[in-house]
């Protein structure tokens, strides 16, 4: 585990951050470390759109799977 600082956070984040924590019934820390870590899985997700080979013989293609997505995404 790594440790981090942040610093400049303006004071209407900090207000938000600290009161979705509490919200949540976490320490201020944790909930940023959980939104921080889904930002991190979103971030790595165009590296594995760009890696992904659907599989051989399904007739699938990455827009198909992509639309998929969408449409589930916009029905929600």
């Amino acid at each position: 585990m790594k440790r981090m600082n942040l610093r400049d956070v303006p004071d209407d984040v900090y207000a938000t951050l600290t009161e979705a924590a509490q919200a949540n019934r976490q320490s201020l820390s944790a909930f940023v470390v959980d939104r921080l870590t889904e930002v991190a899985q979103v971030a790595r997700l165009d590296e594995y759109v760009a890696s992904y080979r659907p599989p051989h013989g399904s007739g699938l293609t990455l827009d198909d799977a992509t639309a998929a997505v969408r449409e589930i995404r916009e029905a929600s």
